[in-house]
């Protein structure tokens, strides 16, 4: 069970937070345009963690789920 949730959650955030990657450009500073990443705003990560907070608190069970 717990690897199950686990592995959802991982992929729930990877999805969620790879939805926002876009490619560096020359306002990033050193990066530089056409450099081979991509970058993600921490916002992402936190506004995902967030919505988790919520939905953990309102229904506990969804880590079972």
């Amino acid at each position: 069970v717990a690897r199950q949730f686990a592995e959802r959650t991982m992929q729930n955030l990877y999805e969620y937070a790879t939805s926002y990657a876009k490619s560096p450009d020359a306002t990033m500073g050193l990066l530089g345009s056409n450099a081979p990443v991509q970058v993600l705003p921490v916002k992402a990560f936190d506004d995902w963690f967030q919505s988790f907070l919520r939905k953990v608190q309102r229904d506990p069970a969804v880590v079972i789920q």
